[in-house]
């Protein structure tokens, strides 16, 4: 499993997800990404040209953290993503799967 954060764009997820320490662990037992949507933003419209003319809040994007004490990751998202494929691929892209995640929808993503 890992955490991190993501877009979908052209049916594909695309973001950062990286691996984590449990003792990265806050105070109420979850593990968040470093990374923010706003900065990690200019990095992928170096390597996807297409994005120029988007900004980051425009296209379904979400947050993947992992919660100690359920032992599992928490996927919050925009809900146009909530569909078996687009989940698939994001399960995928964050080496996880649906017994082990929890999804809310989350109005902060919200496009």
């Amino acid at each position: 499993m890992k955490i991190g954060i993501f877009w979908y764009w052209n049916n594909q997820v695309i973001g950062v997800a990286h691996n984590f320490s449990f003792s990265e662990a806050d105070s109420i037992g979850l593990i968040d990404s470093p990374y923010t949507h706003v900065d990690y933003w200019n990095i992928l419209r170096k390597k996807h040209f297409e994005l120029q003319n988007y900004e980051y809040e425009k296209i379904p994007r979400g947050r993947v953290i992992f919660d100690i004490n359920k032992g599992k990751t928490i996927i919050y998202l925009d809900k146009s993503l909530l569909y078996k494929a687009k989940m698939q691929k994001i399960y995928d892209f964050f080496d996880t799967n649906i017994e082990n995640s929890i999804l809310k929808k989350d109005p902060h993503y919200r496009i």
